[in-house]
């Protein structure tokens, strides 16, 4: 038995050692965080923005992976992007989008969109015509209250895009709304 409990406590003993403490564990996110944000050519989180200032100054988010750039309304700090294979997603304090180039099944007029949206019954559909494309927003009710949708298409460069989210309130709709429309080359 006192072998046993010998052992034991030589195997709990390394695993508090090999266990790395808060702040350890904290630099090894950041590290990664940056590591992430370098190989995608964005700054950092809490690395200065750039093309904005104050408050309400937004900033410019570069697009490395399709050469793209657009304006980030209202934002503080740099949002976070996540390439997720064909799709970036950018997540900032007051929304969260994914870009994307459009494939050959993705709708190429607003009419096409519009079809699409009403499996999800929607409400309130409002769209816009843009210089390169269009805009669809619309609301519905979900199990988890009210879903407030944004589809924006923009041909820029002779690529098609597409902008699209989900949010939970009329303001992330609106910033994602600003954050899509402002799609632009490099």
């Amino acid at each position: 038995m006192k072998k046993f409990v010998g052992f034991v406590s030589i195997v709990s003993l390394l695993a508090a050692c090999s266990k790395p403490t808060p702040e350890e564990q904290k630099k090894k996110e950041d590290e990664l965080a940056a590591a992430l944000a370098s190989a995608l050519g964005v700054p950092s989180a809490g690395a200065p923005k750039t093309g904005g200032g104050g408050a309400k100054g937004g900033g410019t988010v570069e697009l490395t992976k399709f050469g793209i750039k657009a304006s980030a309304p209202g934002e503080t700090e740099a949002p976070q992007l996540m390439d997720s294979g064909d799709r970036v997603l950018v997540m900032a304090s007051g929304f969260t989008v994914g870009v994307a180039e459009a494939k050959k099944t993705d709708p190429k007029k607003v009419k096409d969109a519009q079809d699409a949206a009403k499996d999800f019954n929607p409400k309130g559909m409002k769209t816009e015509t843009l210089p390169d494309g269009w805009a669809l927003t619309y609301t519905n009710t979900g199990s988890a209250g009210t879903n407030y949708w944004v589809t924006v298409r923009r041909e820029i460069g002779g690529k098609g895009y597409l902008c699209e989210t989900t949010q939970n309130t009329l303001e992330q709709q609106n910033l994602s709304l600003a954050f899509c429309k402002s799609l632009a080359a490099k």
